[in-house]
């Protein structure tokens, strides 16, 4: 499997590795980032070797629309008023137990790299499991599966402006 770093000069290029089931080291607006295929049950092996994570912890999904994320878990209203309010941006919102956050980044460069892939992508961060992320602050992730929302791991956004934007 190929593995192959990229900038925002060849989004064509990144694109044209996802499609053949490769994974794609790619900055975002948050910390770097290892995608796949949403779907590219190998490819999402491939990650979880490259990581040497363990593979209890599930990996988070990179979406264009909320309307995406509609094709993979139920999104109820409230979730969705929700969403609406935090993406894209630098929160990644837990819909479903057992099925990774999902998250629309705030990133011309991930997003331009969806909308030509055509689907969801998995991604994590590109470091080595358990050691620090590179490329800045990681997302906040919060768990939407009950009200009031809560806070799974604090990252680039704060609580306060969570509950400033509901």
């Amino acid at each position: 499997m190929k593995v192959l770093k990229f900038s925002a000069k060849n989004i064509e290029e990144a694109v044209r590795v996802l499609k053949k089931g490769g994974v794609v080291e790619i900055p975002t607006d948050t910390v770097d980032g290892l995608v796949c295929d949403y779907y590219n049950k190998a490819a999402e092996e491939e990650i979880f070797r490259l990581k040497k994570r363990p593979r209890e912890k599930i990996l988070s999904i990179f979406v264009s629309s909320i309307d995406e994320v509609k094709k993979i878990v139920p999104v109820s209203e409230n979730q969705e008023k929700f969403l609406r309010k935090i993406w894209p941006g630098k929160v990644t919102a837990v819909l479903k137990k057992d099925v990774g956050g999902f998250r629309i980044p705030n990133d011309e460069f991930v997003l331009e790299v969806l909308k030509k892939f055509g689907g969801p992508l998995l991604q994590t961060s590109a470091n080595i499991s358990g050691e620090p992320p590179a490329g800045g602050t990681p997302s906040t992730v919060v768990d939407l599966t009950k009200w009031p929302f809560k806070i799974l791991r604090q990252g680039a956004v704060s609580e306060k402006e969570l509950n400033e934007l509901y």
